[in-house]
């Protein structure tokens, strides 16, 4: 017999052991350090006889969807003991969580996943992909030469929560599926311990200024001949020109490695040879829309338009109906209606709609979406559409 609820104060070093032992870590963290970070309300734990076998936390976090901004639920620290594994704890876990978002009244929920298989039988669909890219250096030509205004400068790492932050900020505000970075996440990481180690393999920061104002920046280390680029930001196009050219130019390097760029980064159509760029895409954060007709209503819409969406949820009851969208640039509309369907779907393939990740189309060809009324997936293509690709680089 399984009991789960918020851990108390006491258990709470316990419960954090029981998250790391079940990814095969020993927790290594002061869990007071730790401590201040947790909201205890909003933990899970999973007993079984007294014993944590399960736990979940989650976050509120402030989230980008197509034209807003929202409240989202942060999905973390998921785990199942090795001792209890593929006994339904999860799936009990899962489903208790998001009856508690709901209680709540938080329509949307996220998560990063370890492993791609898992949540989907949950109602989380993919809310943003980005790419990994290797190039030599040999091939790392501009097709156009252009002079840059701007100088760059190197950053002490004490010093990235000055500028850095709100850089951070302006280049992302108008991406779906953007996390922005909590201060206590910047500050810790300028206090990194490995910016006082010597030898190689170091993290360096670096800014592109321009009449006197920092407009862009990036992290980046060298591992042997590689220059890996961890982040790179820029609020205008002269900045990331720079930046991107800086990176490629560092001595002694041969390749250059970035680790998480959106799918719709303009490089590869800067390169004068961008077949040489290797790239491989790979799933960011997971979407769950809680309560669907809320969770509607928060974001934009690209083009004026009405659909009525069939959604099938076998998780969240709620959701199980039929509503109508009215949605525009300024706002949107979400009811229960009794109106004949134009298109039917899974709030999995929704949630992937939702924020750009994937067009009603692409999930149709693939089995996902039945299209009813004719013409129906094109206009909620056309609804559904944002200027910018999902991207979320930053893990809350």
């Amino acid at each position: 017999m399984l009991d789960m609820r918020p851990v108390t104060a006491d258990e709470f070093e316990t419960w954090l052991s029981a998250e790391s032992r079940a990814h095969g870590n020993r927790l290594a963290d002061d869990p007071e350090e730790l401590r201040p970070h947790f909201d205890l309300d909003r933990t899970v734990a999973v007993f079984e006889k007294g014993q944590i076998v399960g736990g979940s936390h989650s976050r509120r976090v402030e989230m980008t969807v197509p034209g807003a901004s929202t409240i989202i639920s942060g999905v973390c620290n998921v785990s199942v003991q090795p001792t209890h594994t593929r006994r339904g704890v999860m799936t009990q876990m899962m489903k208790h969580q998001l009856n508690d978002f709901h209680d709540r009244g938080e329509p949307v929920s996220a998560l990063f996943s370890t492993e791609s298989i898992i949540y989907g039988r949950f109602g989380y669909g993919i809310g943003s992909l980005y790419e990994r890219w290797s190039i030599e250096r040999s091939h790392t030509t501009f097709s156009q030469l252009k002079e840059s205004s701007g100088q760059i400068r190197f950053v002490d790492p004490s010093d990235i929560t000055k500028d850095l932050p709100e850089v951070y900020r302006r280049s992302t505000k108008d991406r779906p599926a953007m996390f922005q970075r909590e201060p206590h996440h910047w500050l810790r990481d300028s206090q990194s311990p490995e910016h006082t180690l010597g030898g190689p393999g170091g993290l360096f920061y670096i800014s592109y200024e321009e009449d006197k104002q920092v407009k862009g920046y990036a992290a980046y280390r060298t591992t042997g001949a590689t220059v890996v680029i961890n982040e790179l930001m820029a609020e205008t196009k002269e900045a990331s020109r720079a930046l991107w050219r800086f990176c490629f130019d560092v001595d002694r390097t041969s390749t250059i490695e970035a680790l998480k760029r959106p799918l719709d980064d303009p490089l590869p159509w800067i390169l004068a040879d961008p077949r040489r760029l290797e790239r491989s895409t790979r799933d960011g954060v997971w979407i769950r829309l809680v309560d669907v007709p809320v969770a509607l209503e928060l974001r934009r819409y690209l083009q004026e338009d009405s659909l009525v969406l069939k959604i099938e949820d076998e998780i969240c009851p709620w959701n199980q109906a039929v509503f109508e969208l009215q949605g525009s640039s300024e706002g949107a509309t979400c009811k229960p209606t009794g109106s004949s369907p134009d298109l039917s779907l899974n709030v999995r393939q929704l949630a992937s709609a939702y924020t750009g990740a994937v067009s009603f189309s692409t999930l149709a060809s693939a089995g996902f979406v039945e299209e009813i009324t004719s013409g129906a997936l094109l206009r909620a293509d056309c609804m559904f559409g944002s200027q910018y690709k999902p991207w979320s680089p930053h893990n809350f």
